[in-house]
């Protein structure tokens, strides 16, 4: 590590910590895979779903409450809504199609999910009560999924309508449709800062994957990491001022941070196995990745935000995944 970003980094994590934070994910350790929750030090674990069905993908409401997960229990992928604590499951999407990946919008009274429906991938929004889908995108080219800005009603979503993948972003009406990247190489999978300001995405642009940022204000994009090794699924810190990615550094995936417009790795985990996926908590006291170090099939870690004390908090056999903070 480099000592001139430790200090600041140390700092930024013991100012940001908070109360006990919680994690959904799914997990085949019933016999079925089903929504979990456990807390940030790998207690309370608790299924949520117990059902005989395929429960995967789970997406927290704004307010904590619910959670939005895809089913096959119907005998084909739908998006369902239920309460956190338990209770009944409501089918959303209500569709003979395949629904898939729910984003829930800021103040709670949306959620995007993506359907083939229309005969190709397209997105839908549709209220958490249920009712009438509505198609926003409406294309023959494949789009999606969906992901919401944290503060203003915009989604962002992957589309190859131009040839290749590029980012695009919509109104949740289905207008002020706008391609926002448009580069010959593949962009992925768009994250958003927690003030909207940002997007954080990764694309080959540059001859490897690396992780690319973009200023929503004034359209400037840039390089977030550099080099030679692959950086991807990247997650900004609550305040902004940091982006967690996995980065193929040493040979490896590790789970690395950067000061956002410094482009300075830090290697977090510094450890042989697979580590993939970081998300930041909400406090920003945490990072939640998963790993095969314990299991060949992935479990879920979560270690303090400057890479100290990892805690294996899944601990099961076979793939744990989809991992999702709950809001604060």
């Amino acid at each position: 590590m480099r000592p001139s970003l430790i200090v600041p980094f140390v700092l930024c994590t013991i100012a940001c910590g908070g109360a006990q934070e919680w994690l959904a994910f799914s997990s085949m350790r019933s016999g079925n895979r089903d929504i979990w929750v456990v807390q940030a030090d790998g207690t309370g674990l608790r299924n949520v779903t117990s059902n005989p069905a395929f429960d995967d993908k789970p997406c927290w409401s704004p307010d904590g409450k619910r959670i939005a997960f895809v089913s096959d229990r119907t005998g084909n992928d739908e998006v369902f809504v239920m309460p956190v604590e338990g209770g009944a499951a409501k089918n959303i999407s209500n569709s003979p199609a395949s629904d898939q990946d729910p984003s829930w919008s800021a103040d709670g009274s949306l959620i995007v999910f993506t359907s083939d429906r229309t005969g190709n991938a397209d997105l839908f929004v549709v209220s958490p009560d249920g009712g009438t889908p509505v198609n926003i995108t409406n294309h023959p080219e494949w789009d999606g999924p969906g992901s919401w800005c944290p503060v203003a009603p915009w989604i962002t979503f992957m589309s190859n309508r131009m040839g290749n993948q590029d980012i695009f972003v919509v109104a949740p009406d289905g207008t002020q449709l706008r391609q926002i990247t448009g580069h010959q190489a593949y962009d992925s999978n768009p994250v958003w800062s927690a003030d909207g300001r940002y997007i954080a995405f990764y694309s080959h642009r540059e001859g490897n994957v690396d992780v690319f940022l973009m200023d929503m204000q004034t359209g400037q994009q840039f390089p977030a990491t550099t080099g030679k090794d692959w950086d991807a699924d990247p997650t900004f810190s609550p305040d902004g001022k940091w982006l967690a990615f996995a980065s193929h550094v040493g040979g490896n995936n590790e789970i690395a941070v950067t000061p956002v417009g410094a482009a300075q790795l830090v290697n977090l985990t510094n450890n042989p196995a697979d580590d993939r996926q970081p998300v930041w908590s909400p406090t920003g006291e945490y990072i939640a990745f998963i790993s095969n170090r314990d299991d060949p099939g992935y479990d879920i870690f979560v270690m303090q935000a400057d890479g100290t004390n990892p805690v294996n908090v899944s601990k099961a056999e076979g793939e744990d995944r989809g991992h999702v903070w709950r809001p604060r």
